[in-house]
């Protein structure tokens, strides 16, 4: 499968639906009751960057190690609040995921499901899986409410939704629902400030 064809995926999904150190207390972000913590992002971030066929490795040129592009660190944060958000509704409509779900959801992603295997064949196995289910919730919660409700529910819950955002990725702008990045010098994701 293109490399261009999943970076795109990813960008649609974060877009439909990145000051501390690495060892912060602060979660990376809380959506309602959900708190994801930084080491639970970073990873995340590490599975999307070790992937070339979802990241392109020209993009990760110049980066010092350990440090990501603040662009798609905030990306995929923000694809993260959306897949929390859709999480959270998913069990509120009482839905079940299955193996129909998540053959919709891969077919969605890559028109084949057979791409999939591809695709995520750098990614560890429980992170492939984890992504193919949140994008299974993301189908069946709009499946379920149908596209006007759908698109009522999805601005309410943006806007509505208590969401903080570590101020190393920026803070949060309920009006747009999006991550705004942080002002000033920003610490790269992923490094500890010195003293």
């Amino acid at each position: 499968m293109p490399r261009r064809l999943f970076a795109l995926a990813v960008v649609v999904l974060a877009l439909a639906g990145s000051a501390g150190c690495a060892s912060d207390v602060s979660p990376a972000v809380r959506v309602g009751a959900v708190k994801i913590s930084n080491d639970d992002f970073l990873a995340e971030v590490g599975e999307w960057v070790g992937n070339p066929v979802a990241v392109d490795p020209a993009n990760l040129t110049g980066q010092s190690p350990g440090t990501y592009p603040l662009e798609l660190v905030r990306q995929l944060l923000q694809q993260r609040i959306d897949f929390a958000l859709h999480n959270a509704k998913f069990a509120e409509l009482g839905l079940e995921l299955d193996d129909s779900m998540r053959e919709q959801a891969l077919t969605i992603l890559f028109g084949d499901p057979s791409f999939a295997s591809e695709a995520f064949s750098a990614f560890s196995e429980g992170f492939a899986s984890q992504f193919t289910d949140d994008v299974a919730r993301q189908v069946a919660v709009s499946d379920a409410l149908g596209e006007e409700e759908y698109s009522t529910w999805r601005t309410e819950a943006y806007a509505s939704t208590t969401i903080e955002v570590n101020p190393r990725y920026g803070s949060w702008d309920a009006t747009t629902g999006q991550i705004v990045p942080p002002s000033g010098p920003a610490q790269p994701a992923g490094t500890t400030p010195g003293p």
